[in-house]
This record gives C-alpha cells, structure tokens and sequence, in this order.
C-alpha cells in the first residue's frame, strides 16, 4: 500500500483543489460522509456522541459529521477546542449551517457521559507540541478510556513520522482520507491509530507525483 507524508498530502490536497477545483466544502462533506459511514457500519454505542472540534479543515470535517449524526435522531454533542473566533472560514461556513439545523454547540462538555467520541482536533497539519491545557485534557481522555474516532489522524500524532507531539489522544478506529499517513504505520502513532481506514473522498495526485513510501504488509484498510 502506497503512503504519503503530511507535506505529500498537502501537496495533493493543493492540486485537487487549486488545480482540479474540487471545492475544500465538498471534501469536507464528503471527509465526513466518510466518518459517518465507517460509524453506522461499526458497533458503537452512539447514546451520546461527543465530537471535538479545532479550527482548521480537520474541525471543519468534526462540525459536518456532527451535523450529520444530528441529523440521523443521534444525540450528538459538538465541542471546539480552541477560540472560535480565530476559526478558518470553513470551520466559520460550516458552524453557520448547523446553527440552521439547530444544533447548538456545547461551551463545555463532560467526557464520562459520551459513549463515543470523535477526534477531529488536529489533522495532518500539527508539526509542534501541542498546548499544555491540551495535553492535559487528552491525558484525562485516555484515562476514562472512551472509545474514540480520529478523523485522518489522532490528535498529537506527527502524521509523518508517528511521534507523538507531547500527548496523543489514543483512538480505536482512525478514519483517513486519500492514502494512509506514513505516521499511522510507525513508533507510537501506529498503536495509537487503532484501526486505520483509508477512505477515497475523490482525492487527486498531480501527475508527477512521487510516492515516497510504501509498505507491503499492513493492518490499513482502503476502502
């Protein structure tokens, strides 16, 4: 199986967009569909479902697939880490249309009442330790042991190389987009992945693209 870094990722994410013109809201839609799909397929307890949420895209995928739960009859519970008001505007365009659903975001949220969670803090794009008041709040995550989702990759994990940026939210299943990170298959990040599964979201490669790495035996999944 084929897998890229983050900085390859990106690099294809730039192309789909930039140069094919597939719009980032219908990745993000479709990134979320996704999740939702590999949710209804698995068996989870979905009684209460807590979903974090950051500010960048990987947010932006947290709120849809918060609203699409929402919108099955699932008590869902949607949550940002971080201020809001320092969102990206797809974070900002997809809080507009839940407020239209009539979810309402929770300022806090208590983790021993979720059933199951949904990681969508930080995708591919963490490169830095991650704030102390975050860690502390992952620490306190693990110790509940909550099962958890990651939407492309658990937060605190380097998607590149599989470290973990000061703390990482362990999850059971991690849904990613597009080809496997190279960071879910080494060091701590390929434990703390849980199930990988590849989704195709309609991801393309520019022609010349090299693939760095690949691996021939893996517990990935490619759907």
């Amino acid at each position: 199986m084929q897998l890229v870094t983050a900085a390859e990722m990106q690099k294809i994410d730039n192309y789909t967009i930039e140069t094919i013109g597939m719009p980032q809201d219908v990745l993000i839609e479709r990134a979320a569909l996704a999740v939702v799909e590999v949710i209804g397929a698995g068996h989870f307890n979905l009684d209460h479902v807590l979903v974090l949420s950051g500010l960048g895209n990987n947010g932006a995928d947290g709120v849809a697939i918060a609203r699409l739960l929402y919108a099955q009859g699932i008590n869902v519970s949607l949550q940002f880490v971080g201020n809001v008001a320092r969102a990206k505007e797809t974070v900002t365009r997809q809080l507009n249309i839940i407020e239209n659903y009539g979810l309402v975001r929770a300022e806090k949220s208590d983790f021993n009442e979720a059933t199951l969670i949904i990681d969508a803090i930080f995708g591919i794009g963490l490169n830095n330790i991650l704030p102390e008041g975050l860690q502390k709040m992952i620490k306190a995550a693990n110790h509940i042991e909550k099962t958890v989702i990651a939407v492309d990759v658990p937060t605190g994990i380097d998607a590149t190389t599989g470290e973990v940026r000061g703390a990482a939210l362990k999850a059971h299943t991690t849904v990613t987009f597009g080809y496997g990170k190279s960071g879910l298959n080494q060091h701590v990040g390929g434990y703390l992945s849980g199930n990988v599964i590849v989704k195709n979201i309609g991801l393309l490669t520019p022609p010349d693209f090299i693939f760095s790495c690949q691996i021939k035996d893996s517990a990935v999944a490619a759907v």
